[in-house]
């Protein structure tokens, strides 16, 4: 029982630790001027990584950040390779 909470533990602040680093991102890229990323993200840390709900608004503004980019730059996604991560 031990193991299993923590692991779960662990997937908690995995998932808190890299969602705080894509907030990070999102906001250097609304300071840098990106006028697309600013429209799309809307959602938090905490509740990206923490609720059902938080992690599917986070997915679906990736998505509409991405076609928004692409709009924009005439079909290339390029400017939103920040969002890449391996």
């Amino acid at each position: 029982m031990f193991e299993r909470l923590r692991a779960v533990v662990a997937d908690t602040v995995t998932e808190v630790a890299g969602h705080r680093q894509l907030t990070k991102e999102i906001r250097q890229a609304v300071a840098s001027g990106d006028q697309e990323a600013a429209q799309a993200f809307r959602t938090g840390t905490a509740a990206a990584a923490l609720t059902a709900r938080g992690r599917d608004a986070r997915g679906q503004e990736v998505v509409d950040y991405v076609q928004a980019v692409k709009r924009a730059d005439g079909g290339s996604a390029a400017r939103a390779g920040w969002l890449h991560r391996r």
